[in-house]
């Protein structure tokens, strides 16, 4: 059977496509991030009320918003080498700069995988609770294991009969390891990977960039076109232009990864108040802005194989069509891929979505953010999301 046909609205043939299904978007891979109250993993604080250039925003807009009225959704993989995805959001706070990070729970495993990706929150118990957090800030020449993971090793087993946990400290993990800027309204689209980990943010005009940091983000805008500032009805702001960047935390940027297994964690949108940029009461303190619960699997394995004797292991399933040996299935983890998929040689292949990370079960969908190309041979698709 011939197939000449792109799949971006609909499973035509259902012969042929087992378990597609066209989504807006992905069930099981996206979430939604709530409004948390500030106070939840360093550094911690009161919110921010002016822009990323230092304006202030409106008495009627300070006292009327609230992170309830914002939408965050982000669609991420279940399975794969990194969490990556992309993050959209809008009604946040205009022309503002955010950062996105993981955060572990004190105790498990995988929050200390996250620690030593990231950095380390410490409390103390004080006999009545945990309090005097701090982070822990010597992050020495960027190499793991460094002087914050030495003292977390050094502190994490210090016993207090007293506590809740019987320990006398309580470490969290966190991971910084990107960040944004909204525009006018509030909105931005974040295409996010965790293959870096940062300190802090700053703004060029506070700091030099080093080679070391992170990119610069750059955003140009205008305060009148937005309803969140004071208005006389004139142009009340100038046009600003504002490049931020992130202060590496661990060496090198694009290349710290979270180590393989099984994460349970938070995901956080924070408020970068950039060390007090424009001044007290309104500059802010690092607020923890919005979140939600996630989890996912890193895999050793690469995410797409040619499931032939041995198999062939692949980075996408365009790459893994394209060199196709002898097998006729072709597999794919759990994962979220962006790519348009054409396959156009004359031959017979199923294509199966959702497996775990040795492929020995499957465990949900392979998302394509993109289109699927049949104009040759005869494919079947099965546990496919395409967005």
């Amino acid at each position: 059977m011939r197939l000449n046909m792109i799949l971006s609205f609909g499973c035509m043939i259902v012969m042929v496509l087992s378990m597609c299904v066209i989504e807006n978007s992905a069930t099981g891979a996206t979430i939604y991030l709530q409004d948390i109250d500030s106070g939840l993993t360093s550094p911690t604080g009161k919110f921010r009320e002016m822009d990323v250039v230092d304006q202030l925003f409106s008495v009627l807009y300070r006292d009327s918003y609230n992170y309830t009225q914002a939408i965050v959704e982000m669609t991420s993989n279940d399975v794969g080498d990194t969490l990556h995805g992309t993050l959209n959001a809008n009604n946040l706070k205009p022309n503002f700069g955010y950062q996105l990070k993981l955060a572990g729970f004190s105790g498990t495993p995988d929050n200390e995988l996250i620690g030593l990706a990231g950095r380390w929150w410490r409390e103390t118990w004080n006999g009545t609770a945990w309090a005097n957090g701090i982070n822990l800030n010597n992050k020495g020449n960027g190499e793991s294991p460094n002087p914050n993971d030495g003292n977390y090793f050094s502190q994490r087993d210090e016993t207090d009969p007293t506590s809740p946990t019987g320990l006398k400290y309580r470490f969290t993990g966190y991971l910084v390891f990107d960040y944004f800027i909204t525009d006018e309204a509030g909105g931005a689209i974040l295409n996010f990977n965790t293959d870096s980990s940062y300190h802090v943010l700053w703004k060029t005009a506070q700091r030099g960039r080093d080679t070391s940091d992170g990119p610069l983000k750059t955003s140009a805008f205008d305060a009148d076109l937005s309803s969140a500032y004071y208005d006389t009805g004139g142009d009340d702001y100038p046009l600003q232009t504002v490049s931020i960047y992130g202060e590496w935390e661990r060496l090198p940027v694009g290349g710290v990864f979270l180590q393989y297994g099984y994460y349970s964690a938070s995901l956080y949108i924070t408020e970068e108040s950039f060390h007090g940029s424009g001044g007290a009461p309104y500059a802010g303190n690092w607020a923890a802005a919005m979140g939600a619960d996630i989890t996912f699997t890193l895999c050793q394995n690469l995410p797409v194989r040619n499931n032939g004797t041995p198999p062939e292991y692949h980075l996408t399933p365009q790459e893994a069509y394209d060199t196709e040996g002898g097998s006729t299935i072709i597999q794919s983890q759990s994962e979220l891929f962006t790519e348009n998929i054409s396959m156009d040689l004359d031959k017979t292949l199923s294509l199966q979505g959702g497996y775990n990370c040795d492929y020995s079960m499957n465990t949900g969908f392979t998302i394509i953010n993109g289109n699927i190309m049949i104009s040759n041979g005869t494919v079947t698709l099965g546990n496919f999301i395409l967005k």
